[in-house]
């Protein structure tokens, strides 16, 4: 039996699919520009390193595996940590590190004691952030022969961020559902006459986690400079070279009696003498010494 079609409910129908809502003006926005620097694909490719020669040479010159962590990668992968960098190498697992250090184990040797920055080795247990990091190299295989002691397996060695000729302005905030606060820095500038560079990274975190009893916090600031002229070089070594210089060769206190040896008696009255306490009775005893030693040296 066939049904008859109501009028009504078909007139609905067609008045719902033919009726345009009128609409108003549409609302201009405002218009959103996103700057970021452009990125050379080739730049993931590191055809140089440093940690195995501690000079710049071609990795197809090295015969040792190196695998280099470029700052592309790091910037791309937004990494934080040397455990973010380091997923990037293979033959390389992940320690908890009792959750207060970085603990890298490669080719199944444990690497805890084989960290490094700019080849200076740094083994205390921490978290290392990467604020101040341009790249991560990791050399595998022993190397002693530049390095000194170390595990079989091969170390990491961090490359800092050095002054440019074009001074970077940079800042970041990273903030995670999970408690994570986090923002860092890097800023340089340059000198009038340009024969310096400066630059100087940082980074403040204090985050959280799902965890109960969970907390990172690390503060990081790296000043660093760069001489271009040969003069502001000797400017800079100087006061290092003062130093050392005074740590080495202390002078005696004040009134204490001289030594007993000969030897030890002329280089305390040298001492006196350079320190402005030389007295007739100093000489005399520095003259002394050195004729006996001049005797000594003789018979």
């Amino acid at each position: 039996m066939k049904q008859a079609l109501r009028p009504l409910p078909c007139l609905v129908a067609i008045a719902c699919c033919a009726w345009t809502p009128a609409h108003a003006d549409d609302i201009a926005m405002a218009t959103v520009t996103v700057r970021d620097r452009k990125i050379d694909v080739d730049a993931y490719e590191a055809p140089d390193a440093t940690s195995a020669t501690k000079i710049s040479v071609p990795l197809r010159d090295v015969p040792q595996t190196v695998n280099v962590v470029p700052a592309v990668v790091l910037h791309d992968q937004n990494a934080l940590s040397l455990q973010d960098a380091l997923q990037n190498v293979p033959g390389l697992s992940f320690s908890v590190g009792d959750g207060q250090r970085d603990q890298v184990t490669i080719r199944g040797f444990s690497a805890i004691s084989d960290q490094f920055v700019d080849g200076v080795r740094d083994d205390a247990l921490y978290f290392r952030d990467l604020s101040n990091i341009e790249r991560v190299e990791v050399l595998k295989g022993p190397a002693s022969v530049l390095y000194g002691r170390g595990s079989a397996g091969g170390l990491v060695n961090r490359i800092t961020k050095k002054p440019l000729a074009d001074p970077p302005i940079e800042a970041g905030v990273t903030l995670g559902s999970r408690g994570q606060r986090r923002g860092e820095f890097d800023v340089g500038t340059t000198a009038a006459d340009k024969d310096a560079l400066f630059r100087l990274t940082g980074a403040v975190e204090d985050s959280t986690s799902f965890r109960d009893r969970y907390f990172l916090r690390r503060r990081a600031l790296a000043p660093s400079a760069t001489a271009l002229s040969s003069c502001a070089r000797a400017a800079f070594s100087r006061p290092t070279s003062v130093s050392s210089a005074a740590s080495a060769r202390r002078p005696a206190r004040p009134g204490s009696p001289p030594p007993r040896s000969a030897r030890a008696r002329a280089r305390w009255a040298v001492i006196e003498a350079r320190a402005g306490r030389a007295s007739p009775a100093t000489l005399s005893v520095a003259r002394s010494a050195k004729a006996a030693s001049s005797r000594a040296a003789l018979s």
